[in-house]
């Protein structure tokens, strides 16, 4: 058995999976709410409402809430993403209840004191600037503004410096109240539990939540519009580049072959691209691969930090491995090794009850049914040299390269020019 699903009387999901090997239990309180829901007036109104729900509520002040957890030797976090939010907490089995009640009071009883708002706006406006000074960084969110321009998925998700100075209190409770509801809420838990009264224990902290409907977004609906390149001027040793496009969303199959596609190209120390631009040409400590899948799109990146005199080299160096990748494919050699690592990394990666409950909670807010572990495997292993080679010649297209820059110098222009070679 995987998992178990039930619903409580208000519509909310808990996904549950009993692992009595461990001594733990991770739990998850999952909304479907992010950066690509805020308007521009409130970017950053889902970040900045994560770093709130610690600081206090109705029941508990937040020692209160930090030494309840922590007290018995518990840990617990939050994150914010495009399209979610996720509050968690790690704790021994037996504290399950506890944990259930200190998270369910975050997200229904929040005090959201004006001080405390002041207080953490000056933090969030810090943590944008302390984002800003690190172009290895910085330099995705300028990817997203160049590949999603105007539209929310492009917003950052903390926010401006402006959009955060703009966001009050009474806002700040209106977005519980419209994106906080019971439609939108997944319950994930995996660990020790005991399946009998799991149910019972989420009801009476839960049940509470209202009903009203689920959250929309403006859906991306625009074609590639490339090749496009975004030059940041700033005096740094290293050149810092992202490049890429569109791909496909989550529920794509698509997004398989791609899968193994990045880790071929970039995504390992195997790599194409590691070999290639680290290994044999000494052009960038770091070069690697990765992907994005939203509900309606997607994006794959290739980041490289080079020095400035050899940006140009480098990036024509990748190039040219994408155009290898698109006109003739991977080996069979690289196929194996990619899929066994690929399916070695997910199945690793989920010993760990935590990296389950964020996987499971995930996989449930946004599918109607899930697809199970040995399913993606399947579908992993099921991936042949034709799919691979077929994504890349899709996606590896002149007008779908978007190219983003921080470093001293670079020619806008040239850089557009090599990208538009693919």
């Amino acid at each position: 058995m995987e998992w178990q699903e039930i619903k409580i009387k208000n519509g909310i999901r808990i996904m549950y999976k009993v692992m009595p090997e461990f001594h733990s239990v991770s739990t998850g309180i999952w909304i479907k709410t992010g950066s690509r829901f805020e308007t521009e007036k409130i970017s950053g109104i889902s970040h900045f409402l994560e770093h709130l729900l610690f600081k206090g509520t109705k029941k508990r002040n937040y020692r209160q809430i930090k030494e309840a957890i922590e007290g018995v030797g518990g840990t617990f976090n939050g994150f914010t993403s495009e399209e979610a939010t996720c509050y968690w907490i790690k704790i021994l089995g037996e504290y399950i209840e506890l944990c259930l009640d200190v998270l369910s009071d975050m997200i229904q009883n929040p005090l959201l004191k004006e001080k405390d708002i002041e207080k953490e706006r000056n933090v969030i406006t810090e943590e944008i600037n302390m984002y800003r000074d690190i172009p290895a960084r910085y330099v995705f969110e300028l990817f997203d503004e160049i590949l999603y321009g105007g539209h929310p998925l492009g917003q950052p998700i903390t926010g401006t410096v402006e959009s955060i100075s703009r966001i009050r209190r009474e806002d700040m409770f209106q977005y519980i109240r419209d994106f906080y509801t019971a439609e939108n809420v997944v319950v994930s838990i995996a660990g020790n539990i005991n399946e009998k009264t799991i149910e019972k224990i989420i009801d009476k902290y839960l049940s509470s939540v209202k009903n009203r409907q689920e959250n929309t977004f403006i859906l991306w609906e625009r074609k590639p519009s490339g090749p496009k390149t975004k030059v940041l001027y700033r005096k740094t040793e290293q050149t810092h580049i992202v490049m890429g496009g569109l791909a496909p969303d989550r529920f794509d199959s698509k997004r398989y072959p791609l899968t193994v596609l990045n880790t071929i190209l970039a995504g390992n120390m195997s790599s194409r691209l590691f070999n290639r631009i680290r290994e044999s040409m000494g052009l960038a400590y770091a070069i690697k691969g990765m992907t994005k899948h939203y509900q309606d799109t997607g994006a794959y990146l290739i980041y490289a930090g080079v020095s400035p005199e050899k940006t140009e080299k480098a990036t024509s160096a990748i190039i040219e491995e994408m155009k290898k990748m698109k006109e003739k494919g991977p080996t069979q050699n690289e196929m194996k090794r990619a899929k066994k690592f690929i399916v070695s990394q997910i199945l690793m990666g989920l010993e760990d009850n935590l990296e389950y409950m964020l996987w499971m909670g995930e996989e449930r807010l946004f599918r109607k049914k899930l697809i199970t572990i040995q399913e993606t495997v399947e579908k992993i292993n099921s991936v042949v040299a034709e799919d691979v080679k077929g994504i890349a010649e899709e996606l590896f297209r002149p007008e779908n390269m978007y190219l983003s820059l921080i470093g001293p110098s670079a020619d806008e222009e040239k850089m557009t020019k090599i990208i538009s070679g693919i």
